[in-house]
């Protein structure tokens, strides 16, 4: 079943307005903490996730395979390759855009932009930076985890989000994305199934409810550190002629998801 808004969902931001959220903000820790997310959102060499797609809406489920390679770097660049629809793109992180090809139309499109008709954007997989945003503020912390909202610096197609981290991994759990205005809450991601690659945490599973769209994505991952792939592929002058990657990288480990 399709898991739709909850009615009693308490967005960071009326709590902020009610002024009842804690009021840290922009402190050498949360700056740490946000350094330190960032740092365990950066692969240390070309990581491989092989993902199973499962979109989930009013007309029922349907499955697609899509390829994704993360580029180590400040570039934050990233490529992503579509089964169906046949669907490739390079993702632009620093310069907020995305080259896309279908078929044999490329085309220059913002981060924000919708990837299909998957219910999801390039913006909502792409990395976790710093510098992206601006008035960091704890609104909530328990003992496992603190829930920051931040405003994007960058151009977005978000005007709010609000990121609860795991105190432990340093990594996001939980994404609330808010579009146009500060309480209209569009989209929720959940990361489960966390892996250990070397010393960094990568979700085994990426649930992202579109609310708007009465849309629910599931991303199961199978990620493959040290993966190779054609270095024109994350070039922007040599990326329209390249030709889409095999379907499985065979022998690559598969390591297991954390108790």
């Amino acid at each position: 079943m399709m898991v739709r808004r909850p009615s009693m969902v308490v967005s960071a931001v009326v709590l902020l307005a009610a002024g009842v959220a804690r009021a840290t903000t922009d402190t050498p820790g949360l700056r740490l903490l946000m350094l330190s997310a960032q740092d365990m959102n950066t692969p240390q060499t070309l990581l491989r996730a092989d993902i199973t797609i499962e979109v989930e809406d009013a007309k029922g489920k349907r499955t697609t395979d899509a390829i994704a390679l993360f580029e180590p770097g400040k570039d934050a660049r990233w490529y992503l390759q579509l089964r169906e629809p046949a669907l490739r793109a390079l993702v632009l992180g620093t310069d907020r855009k995305v080259m896309q090809k279908s078929g044999s139309t490329t085309e220059t499109v913002p981060i924000g932009a919708a990837i299909d008709n998957l219910g999801i954007g390039y913006e909502d997989l792409s990395r976790f930076i710093v510098d992206d945003f601006k008035t960091w503020q704890i609104t909530d912390e328990a003992a496992d985890h603190v829930l920051v909202g931040m405003y994007p610096a960058v151009e977005s197609a978000y005007v709010y989000r609000v990121y609860s981290f795991d105190k432990e991994k340093t990594v996001p759990t939980k994404i609330q994305f808010y579009a146009k205005t500060l309480n209209n809450l569009v989209k929720l991601r959940l990361d489960s199934d966390h892996i250990l690659i070397g010393k960094k945490w990568f979700p085994g599973t990426i649930q992202i409810q579109n609310y708007p769209d009465g849309v629910t994505t599931t991303l199961h991952v199978r990620w493959t550190p040290n993966a190779t792939a054609p270095p024109e592929l994350f070039a922007p002058a040599s990326f329209p002629a390249t030709s889409p990657l095999p379907a499985s990288s065979a022998g690559a480990p598969v390591p297991t998801p954390a108790k």
